[in-house]
């Protein structure tokens, strides 16, 4: 087991779109399978989840893309 380390997510879409993120791994070195965020348009609404879709540029850069309401994890 590896300790965990800092990646980097570029979010695909939603209110935070084009926007980088430094997050900390899972402590198996895994990004994050999801991440939360304050909706900065409607912060009374709740979080926006962003889910995994894989690799960006190399092994510390993964895309995000938002989870709509209806759809499921």
């Amino acid at each position: 087991m590896t300790d965990s380390c800092t990646v980097y997510a570029f979010l695909d879409d939603g209110p935070h779109a084009g926007e980088t993120l430094r997050i900390t791994s899972e402590r198996t070195g895994a990004p994050p399978r999801t991440i939360e965020l304050a909706d900065p348009a409607a912060p009374e609404s709740g979080p926006v989840t962003y889910v995994l879709l894989g690799p960006h540029q190399n092994a510390e850069w993964w895309i995000y893309r938002r989870v709509r309401p209806d759809e499921d994890l």
